[in-house]
């Protein structure tokens, strides 16, 4: 699994190169826009701000090749991991606000060593017993409506 990660400056697009895996994207206010599976010759994009991840398949390999709409200097911003975000945070303000010592903080927010590529759950259901449980489509805001299936071409 490619780290939750957001782009703060541009649109991301992505290519599957080969096998499977699912593309999950959620709103700026955290709930789920999308978790789609994609195969090999899918494109997907994700709008800038929204945060996404990208799951293999317990099957194989999953390689996409992805790129953005700006050239500025455009460098993702983890949301987990050791690259994460959360450790810019990591201040005594912090710790007062979980009402925990700044000792306990330190150690949660430095657990996780691995930084971009992060370990899938080994208790994660197969892909098509997941499928069968799964909404198709949620409902979405008017604003997003106009993204639906074009945010990933040929996908089920």
């Amino acid at each position: 699994m490619m780290a939750p990660h957001v782009n703060l400056r541009a649109t991301e697009y992505g290519i599957v190169l080969r096998g499977t895996g699912r593309i999950q994207i959620v709103y700026p206010n955290g709930s789920l826009a999308m978790d789609a599976k994609v195969k090999q010759g899918d494109v997907f994009w994700v709008p800038r701000y929204f945060a996404f991840c990208q799951i293999a398949s317990r099957t194989g390999p999953f390689k996409f090749f992805g790129f953005t709409t700006s050239s500025h200097k455009n460098r993702p911003q983890f949301l987990a991991g050791s690259n994460s975000l959360i450790r810019i945070l990591n201040t005594p303000e912090l710790a007062a606000a979980f009402g925990v010592s700044e000792e306990a903080i330190d150690r949660i927010i430095n657990a996780q060593r691995e930084a971009v590529i992060l370990p899938s759950p080994a208790a994660a259901p197969p892909d098509e017993v997941e499928k069968k449980k799964r909404v198709k489509f949620e409902a979405v805001p008017k604003v997003i409506k106009s993204f639906g299936r074009e945010m990933i071409l040929g996908f089920d």
